[in-house]
């Protein structure tokens, strides 16, 4: 009965108490919010790089009369 009483206290000592979820929660959202911002950023840097070929190109048409 001990033994039982031993591992039951165990398993409750190993369990995740609710701090531990709220905390991991908050970490999880934190990590959200840096990968969402991460992503608008990107986005942000290949728009820009896309309208500097754009214009690169376009000088090209230009000087070639490729229109």
């Amino acid at each position: 009965m001990e033994e039982l009483a031993g591992m039951v206290k165990r398993g409750f000592d190993e369990t995740a108490k609710k701090r531990d979820l709220d905390l991991l929660k908050v970490d999880v959202h934190d990590i959200k919010e840096r990968v969402e911002n991460i992503e608008k950023l990107m986005l942000k840097q290949h728009s820009f790089q896309i309208q500097v070929l754009e214009k690169r190109v376009k000088r090209l048409e230009d000087l070639f009369a490729l229109k």
